[in-house]
């Protein structure tokens, strides 16, 4: 498999961006595609001095358009899987190899493979979704689970997808803009019978957004964002539900991430009043099915 890695950016920090400086030395082609609204010369050009090409997206189409710009990149460049990363992803030394032996174990060669997602934020490991027409189920990972584990949503960090899943799927949803462009991914690649899966024996660190506040008791495990981001996650949520509920009417219950989102608000957030209008404004426009940037 002639695998390429590709980072999103986002104004990254220096930290961040020494990370992004060692990835040559694991992957073949690496490309960062730079959503930051301002264009930094100078990182670009320390960045191609060290081997990763760049691709200036200035966060048209949001996150989903710095994945499409990314992956056609590496298409161009003659890879057939692709690794997605965000900028605060850490990457072991084995990572590649290791994901690639889960890759050539689906047995299809259509597939998206993630890794067991370790949350920095509260040190634990992500759990299992799993949708079917009438059910959805949230499974802990075992300590002692290995191999691939079926599941229906991954989240897009870390992920491997093969080229023959991209041509099969298209493109990522650019009107879905931010947050839960990977969960629409996914479950559009479950309607075509692409497999989606999680390789248990690959563990990728990773913080899910902001640190948390400190919580007083009782805990949401939502981390701190801004008003709009509240927006793009409830509307998403609904508009995700809008394109999938005939097939998987399970799905509506992705909706209960609203009230996470709503529950940490009211408990633990800054600015209430205005995420809350947030969230009921995101909810509102789910339902009229508006999609794009706002």
């Amino acid at each position: 498999m002639n695998h390429g890695t590709l980072i999103t950016l986002y104004k990254p920090t220096t930290e961040q961006v020494e990370h992004l400086l060692d990835l040559p030395r694991l992957s073949p082609v690496v490309v960062a595609v730079d959503n930051s609204p301002a264009v930094d010369e100078q990182l670009h050009a320390r960045l191609r001095a060290h081997g990763v090409d760049v691709v200036v997206n200035r966060n048209r189409g949001g996150i989903a358009g710095a994945f499409n710009a990314g992956v056609q990149f590496l298409i161009d460049r003659g890879c057939d899987v692709f690794f997605i990363f965000d900028q605060d992803s850490y990457i072991p030394d084995d990572y590649f190899d290791r994901m690639l032996e889960g890759c050539a174990a689906v047995g299809d060669p259509r597939f998206l493979v993630g890794p067991r997602i370790f949350n920095l934020n509260f040190n634990r490991d992500l759990p299992l979704f799993t949708v079917r027409r009438w059910s959805a189920q949230i499974t802990r990972i075992n300590d002692g689970a290995h191999g691939l584990l079926r599941c229906s949503v991954i989240i897009s960090s870390g992920t491997a997808i093969s080229l023959e899943a991209y041509r099969e799927l298209g493109q990522f949803r650019e009107d879905f803009f931010i947050d839960h462009v990977d969960a629409e991914y996914c479950m559009r690649a479950q309607a075509h019978g692409v497999p989606v899966c999680v390789n248990a024996d690959v563990s990728l660190p990773h913080e899910l957004g902001k640190p948390p506040v400190r919580q007083h008791w009782p805990q949401v495990e939502i981390f701190d964002q801004s008003a709009l981001r509240h927006y793009y996650a409830a509307r998403n949520c609904i508009l995700v539900a809008r394109d999938y509920w005939r097939r998987y009417p399970a799905m509506l219950l992705i909706n209960l991430i609203t009230l996470k989102h709503v529950a940490f608000v009211l408990l633990h957030g800054k600015e209430k009043r205005t995420k809350l209008k947030a969230i009921l404004c995101g909810v509102t426009d789910g339902l009229r099915g508006r999609y794009g940037r706002v």
